[in-house]
C-alpha cells in the first residue's frame, strides 16, 4: 500500500516540521475534504492568513479525518542556525517515514532550502539508512494536502489548547538535535 507524507515547517520559537500521513487509497477523499476548507474564492487555505472562525471550522473537519490522517511532529530547539535545525528535522522525518512505510513525500516548496533537503534525503537513501521513496517539493496552492501540514505546524507551535486539540491525530512527536557521529551537509 502506498503511504504519502506531506510536510510543512514552522520557524516560530524553534524549528519544527509537521507531516500529514495519508494512505494512497484515501488521498482523493481527504484532498476533497481539505479543498472545502477554503473561504470564498481563495485558491488556497493558509492557516496564518485565515480568520479564527475558518480555523475552528477546519479543525473540526480535520478531526473528523482521524484514522485517515496521521500527524507527525519533528522539532528542533532554537539552539542552532535554522539550516542546521531544518536538516536535522528532514533527517529525522525521513527516518520516521522510512520506518512507517511512506512511499511518497511532498515537502512544501521553499526554494532556498530545497537543494539541501534533496541532498539529505538522497544521501540517506544512498547509504541505505532509509528505503527508497519518491520525494518532491510542491507549492502550497498546488497541493491541498500540504494545508494539513501547515495547519498542524501552526497548531503545535501555538501550544496549549491548540496543541491539545491536535493531539488525537498525532502518532509521533520527536525533538531532535544534530545526529550524533554524523556531520550534516553544511554548505558554504
Amino acid at each position: 500500500m502506498d503511504r504519502h507524507l506531506y510536510s510543512d515547517e514552522s520557524k516560530v520559537d524553534g524549528f519544527r516540521f509537521a507531516g500529514a500521513v495519508v494512505d494512497g487509497e484515501d488521498l482523493h477523499r481527504v484532498r476533497r475534504e481539505v479543498l472545502d476548507w477554503r473561504v470564498g474564492t481563495a485558491r488556497r487555505w493558509h492557516t496564518s492568513k485565515e480568520k479564527p472562525e475558518a480555523r475552528d471550522r477546519a479543525l473540526r473537519r480535520l478531526l473528523r479525518l482521524a484514522g485517515s490522517v496521521d500527524i507527525v511532529i519533528v522539532e528542533h530547539a532554537k539552539t542552532h542556525p535554522e539550516f542546521v535545525a531544518r536538516e536535522a528535522c528532514v533527517d529525522a522525518l525521513a527516518r520516521w517515514a522510512s520506518d512507517h512505510g511512506v512511499t511518497h513525500w511532498t515537502l512544501e516548496q521553499d526554494a532556498p532550502v530545497e537543494y539541501r533537503d534533496r541532498q539529505t534525503i538522497a544521501m540517506l537513501m544512498r547509504t541505505g539508512e532509509i528505503h527508497r521513496m519518491r520525494y518532491r517539493h510542491e507549492a502550497g496552492p498546488a497541493e491541498p494536502l500540504l494545508w494539513i501540514a501547515d495547519f498542524a505546524a501552526w497548531l503545535w507551535t501555538k501550544g496549549g489548547a491548540f496543541r491539545e486539540a491536535l493531539s488525537p491525530l498525532v502518532v509521533h512527536h520527536e525533538v531532535v538535535a544534530e545526529p550524533e557521529g554524523r556531520r550534516l551537509h553544511h554548505a558554504a
